[in-house]
């Protein structure tokens, strides 16, 4: 359940149904710089594969149309504030299940999984023979021999944690992954319950929170710690100024207590992000322009770069990053214009309710993109997609509202890349890496 094949088929049927409401004129297009951004960052995407990496096109275009579909699905698909409000319950309702699976599995016996290498060399199988075990080497007791070992948690539908650590399956398979996309639905059932304060939906937004900061605790994701501490700090300082810091800190004291992972192998975690770091300016060095093309990282170093703006500049060199970026610059902007232009305007509450939760989705997103390889993943296009819709469904009811991109967005977009470059080389050789 949800591996990349199902995922692809979703998306598969879900570009059919948006052709054939295309066709039908139940919706039509609405262009927005955001479109535009996005689908130029995918053009360029395809040239550097094309040009670097020819042989290896086809998979890493999958990967990219899956994104850029569930983007113009949300982005396009939806056509008001109520469409919206649908598209983030379901999200909300998503986020509970992944935490709901994450805490079983927590809470499941270990049993001994054995390790095979698979077609590559940074892939691998690990299967269940079905044994109890506390550690590692009641594994290794009774088993195949010159076999490698892992005592993990099993969970609902053929999950399993790794290193302790609980996940889920296909593109969240990754803990950090899992925190992140829990994350990001928390403001979303806020928003719902501000705009029907019903006994049912504080019941969700309240779930919401216990049961996806338990599971986030749970993947021991340092990222998804300061992810969701970012996404509740933006949401109360937004929504309820001075007392949403208090309200922020008093929410964030469990992560702090028990988020995250310490010791020597936190260390080796840092060490070896910093070292992914340092490969991808050395990618990027050698291939200054183009960078070594999209989805190409792994086949030059053996793990991915753990940062989603040094990605782009290693597979893309500066002028995908700068289009990256530009993008989620842009989705930040229209959620805070939003914000200002309808302030103290009672009929527009539900777009400036709106408008705060996805900025604290955002920041959630921007936080765990600084330690996490997510440029073209889906969760977070589809992100980037609520708040292209939340913007069409705003100029449907007021097409004088408009937010711009010009030069002075460009410059500033690409001074904060040179200046996020600059600093992140810089502490790399303090650190004589």
């Amino acid at each position: 359940m949800f591996t990349p094949l199902t995922i692809q088929a979703a998306v598969a049927l879900v570009a059919f149904g948006f052709l054939l409401d295309l066709k039908l004129k139940a919706i039509r297009l609405r262009g927005s710089p955001l479109l535009v951004l996005l689908l130029t960052f995918f053009v360029w995407n395809t040239i550097t594969g094309i040009v670097k990496a020819p042989e290896q096109l086809s998979q890493y275009l999958v990967l990219t149309l899956t994104a850029l579909i569930a983007f113009l699905a949300v982005s396009e698909g939806l056509q008001s504030l109520r469409g919206l409000g649908i598209a983030a319950g379901v999200l909300v309702l998503f986020s509970l299940a992944l935490s709901v699976v994450g805490i079983e599995q927590w809470l499941a016996p270990k049993t001994c999984y054995s390790h095979t290498p698979g077609s590559h060399g940074h892939d691998a199988l690990e299967v269940s023979d079905g044994r109890s075990c506390e550690r590692p080497m009641d594994c290794v007791d009774g088993g195949v021999p010159n076999t490698e070992y892992y005592c993990e948690h099993t969970g609902l539908m053929e999950t399993h944690s790794i290193g302790g650590r609980v996940r889920y399956r296909g593109v969240l398979e990754d803990p950090n992954e899992l925190a992140w996309a829990i994350n990001i639905a928390m403001p979303l059932a806020f928003a719902l319950y501000e705009r029907r304060r019903t006994g049912k939906r504080l019941l969700i937004a309240i779930a919401t929170v216990l049961l996806g900061g338990a599971c986030v605790i749970m993947t021991q994701s340092r990222s998804g710690q300061l992810g969701i501490m970012a996404t509740l700090g933006v949401y109360f300082v937004r929504r309820f100024r001075w007392r949403g810091v208090a309200v922020g800190a008093v929410a964030a004291i469990p992560l702090l207590l028990l988020g995250g992972r310490s010791g020597e192998g936190a260390e080796s975690s840092s060490e070896e992000r910093l070292n992914c770091w340092n490969e991808a300016f050395s990618m990027w060095r050698e291939n200054p322009i183009m960078g070594v093309g999209g989805g190409q990282f792994t086949e030059h170093y053996y793990l991915t770069a753990h940062n989603s703006l040094l990605l782009a500049l290693a597979e893309l060199g500066p002028i995908g990053l700068l289009l990256w970026s530009a993008a989620i610059y842009y989705t930040i902007k229209i959620t805070v214009q939003a914000q200002r232009h309808y302030v103290g305007r009672p009929e527009a509450a539900s777009v400036r309710s709106w408008s705060t939760a996805l900025l604290a989705s955002l920041a959630g997103s921007v936080m765990s993109a600084l330690f996490l390889s997510v440029m073209v993943h889906a969760v977070l296009w589809i992100n980037l997609g609520l708040v292209g819709a939340l913007y069409a469904a705003i100029r449907i009811h007021d097409p004088t509202f408009r937010v711009r991109f010009g030069w002075k967005d460009l410059g500033f977009v690409a001074a904060f890349d040179f200046l996020f470059v600059f600093a992140v080389a810089m502490y790399l050789r303090l650190k004589g890496i």
